[in-house]
């Protein structure tokens, strides 16, 4: 400040001291707004984290001005000494915490990186990420799929999806102090998409906790008292009274199923005794039950919704003989590193009633 205006200052109880100071914190960078969140929790100063990087203290007062930006190798550089920093600072505090700051060093660099106007370079990454926005915005965005009964789009652009797993999800929420957002519909791929880049927070409860889709998301607790079973259904024209899928002859049998869903699990199962077809959308796959001429097509999904599709078409249940011991439930899926949000969901759905039973819909 110059020598006139610091005697202003002095002179209107320095008002305008505090003006200037006041303005120049709104026009610091959102990158040096986010570095100096860090430095809180590292208890380090701006001068200890440059002298850390080895870079020269006015270079700091650049990026808070504008002047001009950190390169990536720089932003790196950042998040590796705060890491380090914070992971000592934790330790003096907790022995078992080693590595607070280094087992989300992944999080910190993509912050960083996209407050210095970087596209981040590992998106969604980082532990409890879903869950510090939600406690943060006071809201959560829900990701569905068009299941019956369950989840369903709604017949009015810009309306919320309609279902028992979308009312049991938004109660969850209202107990949470949360509002529900629900994004638009999305296929399967989408929606795994969705989850691991943290653009959705978490799937309805109609997503069944396949043992493969561990690698992808983190399930809640069972959000149903009803196991799902996987099932069948196929013409009635192509066979006699049989019960059981292991009953047709394996060689004329042709496996359908929707591509991500419990039926494309089950005819991985399967392996090669049965040939096998897979399609993009629920529609596309009955469809090609309806024209199918010289295999015999059997459709593999879960129970509830071989049931309501042999009552609609006129068609034949079967029951899958090799996996009648699997149980699945519907639950929540997240991100895998949303240990947090799991913790909290599983406290409220111990609270609720269960999802009522469907065997016989």
């Amino acid at each position: 400040m110059s020598a006139t205006k610091r005697v202003r200052a002095e002179d209107d109880g320095g008002r305008s001291e505090k003006r200037v100071r006041a303005e120049s914190d709104e026009m610091r960078s959102d990158f040096v707004k986010v570095v100096e969140k860090y430095l809180i929790e590292a208890s380090w100063t701006k001068q200890q984290l440059m002298a850390a990087i080895k870079v020269g203290e006015t270079q700091l007062y650049r990026w808070a001005r504008g002047d001009n930006l950190p390169t990536k190798a720089l932003v790196n550089r950042i998040a590796v000494a705060l890491a380090i920093r914070i992971d000592e600072r934790k330790r003096e505090k907790d022995l078992s915490d080693l590595f607070n700051a280094s087992d989300r060093i992944d999080g910190i660099v993509n912050e960083l990186l996209s407050a210095a106007g970087y596209r981040a370079s590992l998106q969604g990454n980082g532990f409890d990420t879903s869950w510090e926005e939600i406690a943060k915005n006071r809201a959560w965005r829900l990701g569905y799929i068009d299941v019956v009964n369950w989840a369903a789009t709604p017949e009015r652009y810009g309306a919320k999806p309609i279902g028992k797993a979308v009312d049991y999800a938004e109660q969850v929420g209202r107990l949470l102090g949360l509002h529900t957002e629900w994004e638009r519909y999305r296929s399967w791929g989408e929606m795994n998409l969705a989850i691991m880049e943290r653009r959705i927070h978490a799937i309805a409860p109609f997503i069944l906790s396949l043992p493969e889709r561990l690698f992808d998301y983190r399930f809640s607790a069972p959000c149903c008292e009803e196991a799902f079973q996987i099932a069948a259904v196929t013409l009635r024209t192509k066979l006699q009274e049989v019960d059981f899928l292991e009953d047709l002859p394996s060689k004329r049998v042709q496996v359908l199923y929707v591509q991500g869903e419990i039926g494309n699990w089950a005819a991985n199962i399967f392996g090669d005794s049965y040939q096998s077809l897979a399609f993009p959308t629920f529609e596309e796959a009955v469809s090609s039950i309806m024209s199918s001429e010289d295999k015999i097509p059997v459709f593999l999904s879960d129970g509830m919704t071989c049931r309501q599709l042999a009552k609609r078409q006129d068609l034949r249940f079967l029951e899958v003989h090799t996996l009648e011991s699997v149980r699945l439930f519907p639950s929540f899926a997240v991100h895998t590193e949303e240990q947090k949000l799991i913790t909290t969901l599983n406290s409220v759905i111990n609270m609720l009633p269960k999802i009522p039973e469907t065997t016989n819909a």
